[in-house]
């Protein structure tokens, strides 16, 4: 009789071959089997697989997450660049924040993964990519399948899936509806859909995809809530304060990539647009303006956004060793047609605070030697070039502004090693954000770029088998921490700003039914020239996650992870600091059968009362008199049970 074959771990093999693209230590790439090991409360929490990175809410789940990477309150994205397949999903003078991010447009079983970086070092990364960034891939193929997921507290969501494959070419289809109201008094009563249609024609040396993405949502949001409150029993943890925040958004893409190979030449490209709108009523303080009618403000964004990128990498022999020269484009042109902030009353419009018009045009451009100069040293050298022009056309009596700037970003890596199966890397290299168009008020303060200057030396190595270690130490310098504050409408003014850190991580897999991994990040962020008032609010100081994943048996998997970060400090003399914040959560895999699987995840286990995002600022309750100094916080979500039933066929 046959022996039953041996079920052996999937192994990833990595080239860097990819145009651009930046070898250093705190770079990786997550895969679709590290996704589904990983247990997650929202679509954002995806991104958290990068060690350091936290992902948290302070409002209702339509709204893009908060994030926080190396000592950076990335707010809704303005220093991490995230883009999926070309498209760069970062928004720039947005109605609520510059750089926002949202990442609830994607369908979780259907990304292949994504690769990361941090810093400032990629010639590839341009605006926004200060800290890092991540690109996410869209599945080649996905099996045809009908999912369901029932979750406490009104959580629903249905899925289908499935491709038809022919010779030479695949069509790849995914709807996706949930409905959530969540742990809430107020219940969020949030609906989205999302689809995906992705066609793909391949060859040894050509590879052409087609893809049209669609997303709605709506929901009612309980936003943070004042810490007094709660400790005297006005309101409940879940509780809220105004029944009427919450918003609208949705997201429409169309994106055609291709790449080439002839020879010792490759060559990708392709184009993209998107059509976004996003709608938000938001109340932060409540009746401390209007003590009649209240707080609740409304910001919408009604925008058009094209785009089209080319890179290039031709292979060449330099002093008798191999090399590449690698070279890219990009341009992209947003068509705001209507960016404006409104005081409203009951998601009624009461007065314009401003509303404008805005042209934005990014152009950027980058060359580089990628040189093996020994066996042991591996050089990558190059700079970049972009080109940032706005123009701002006010529609509620304010002046019109125009500008325009160039930034130049001279980046280089060195690979070293390997020695004793260990890498040792060296990076450095200039970056940059935009800041919003609007807070462009003719005074002399303003910067549409602004610079940020990155080292980072690190090592990767297995000493063993199984086992992967990596650590990483690093510094970033930001010109100005410049801000234009959506939610007021006004430019906030601050100084420069450095961050310093270290990163470790460790990936161990002493056996092929069990697997450790575990990071851990500290990190020390300060304002310049500000003594005695230098911390930067809710800048995380240490983070770390670990996981542990166990098969039971051929068709049962169990995984327990933990994350953990700091409180930061909520003031600029840190006499005022949130509280730490860990979450443990189990996910439990089971195959019944090859084509039907249960997903049981278990989220925030422990039942740990913490916050997800805390800050501090003035605020006034309808029964007060005056303004009250305070913690607002919006809660972490309580113990939470999801069971996902899958078939497919």
């Amino acid at each position: 009789m046959a022996e039953a074959p041996t079920e052996l771990d999937d192994i990833d093999v990595y080239a860097s071959a990819d145009t651009g693209v930046t070898p250093s230590a705190s770079s990786g790439r997550i895969d679709r089997g590290e996704l589904d090991a990983h247990a997650s409360q929202r679509t954002g929490d995806l991104l958290e697989l990068i060690p350091g990175f936290i992902t948290t809410q302070h409002s209702g789940e339509g709204k893009a997450n908060q994030y926080f990477a190396r000592g950076f309150n990335l707010d809704h994205g303005t220093d991490f660049a995230v883009s999926i397949e070309g498209v760069p999903l970062n928004l720039s003078s947005h109605g609520h924040g510059q750089g926002y991010l949202d990442l609830n447009f994607l369908i979780p079983e259907l990304l292949a993964g994504y690769d990361y970086r941090k810093g400032s070092y990629s010639l590839r990364d341009g605006d926004f990519a200060t800290a890092g960034s991540a690109e996410l891939r869209w599945v080649d193929d996905a099996p045809n399948l009908i999912q369901g997921s029932v979750g406490e507290y009104g959580e629903r969501r249905g899925l289908v899936a499935g491709s038809l494959r022919g010779a030479t070419s695949t069509l790849i289809a995914g709807v996706d509806y949930s409905v959530n109201d969540g742990p809430w008094e107020l219940p969020m009563d949030q609906r989205a859909a999302r689809g995906l249609l992705r066609w793909l024609r391949e060859t040894a040396d050509r590879r052409i995809s087609l893809t049209l993405g669609a997303y709605d949502n709506r929901w009612t949001s309980s936003d943070q809530v004042p810490e007094r409150a709660v400790a005297d029993g006005r309101i409940d943890r879940y509780g809220f304060v105004d029944p009427t925040s919450g918003g609208d958004t949705h997201r429409y893409m169309l994106a055609f990539s291709l790449w080439t190979r002839d020879g010792e030449t490759e060559m990708s490209g392709g184009f993209y647009a998107v059509d976004y709108r996003l709608q938000l009523f938001s109340n932060f303080t409540y009746f401390l303006d209007d003590p009649v009618d209240g707080d609740q403000f409304e910001q919408f964004d009604d925008r058009r956004y094209y785009g089209t990128h080319l890179d290039y990498r031709r292979g060449v022999s330099l002093f008798g060793r191999d090399a590449a020269v690698v070279a890219g484009f990009a341009a992209r042109l947003d068509q705001i047609g209507d960016v404006g902030l409104y005081r409203t009353t009951a998601r009624e419009r009461v007065a314009t605070v401003r509303r404008d018009r805005i042209g934005d045009l990014r152009i950027g451009s980058f060359v580089g030697l990628d040189w093996s100069v020994t066996d042991w040293m591996q050089l990558l050298a190059g700079t970049r070039l972009d080109h940032y022009d706005y123009d701002v056309d006010s529609r509620s009596g304010l002046l019109d502004r125009r500008g325009s700037e160039l930034q130049w970003s001279p980046k280089l890596s060195l690979v070293l090693g390997p020695w004793a199966s260990t890498e040792v890397f060296v990076n450095a290299g200039r970056g940059f954000h935009s800041n919003d168009a609007r807070g462009d008020d003719g005074s002399p303060g303003f910067d549409p770029l602004v610079a940020a200057s990155g080292a980072e030396i690190g090592l990767r190595s297995t000493p063993a088998t199984g086992l992967e270690l990596a650590a990483a130490l690093w510094a970033l310098e930001l010109d100005s921490e410049l801000v234009y504050v959506g939610d007021a409408g006004q430019t906030e003014p601050n100084n420069g700003s450095r961050r310093r850190g270290a990163e470790f991580s460790v990936r161990y897999h002493p056996l092929n039914w069990l697997g450790f991994d575990a990071d851990w990040t500290v990190t020390r962020a300060r304002l310049d020239a500000a003594p005695g008032e230098d911390r930067i609010p809710n800048a995380i100081p240490r983070a770390g996650r670990a996981s542990i994943g166990v098969r039971v048996m051929p068709t049962l998997r169990l995984g327990l992870q933990v994350r953990h970060f700091d409180g930061a400090p909520l003031v600029e003399d840190g006499s005022v600091t949130a509280r730490d914040s860990t979450r443990a959560d189990l996910l439990l895999r089971w195959a019944a059968t090859p084509k039907l699987s249960l997903r049981a995840e278990l989220l925030n286990v422990f039942d740990e009362s913490d916050a997800d995002i805390e800050y501090y600022y003035e605020s006034r309750l309808a029964d007060e008199t005056q303004a009250v100094a305070d913690r607002h916080f919006h809660p972490a979500l309580p113990r939470l049970l999801r069971l996902t039933l899958r078939a497919e066929f």
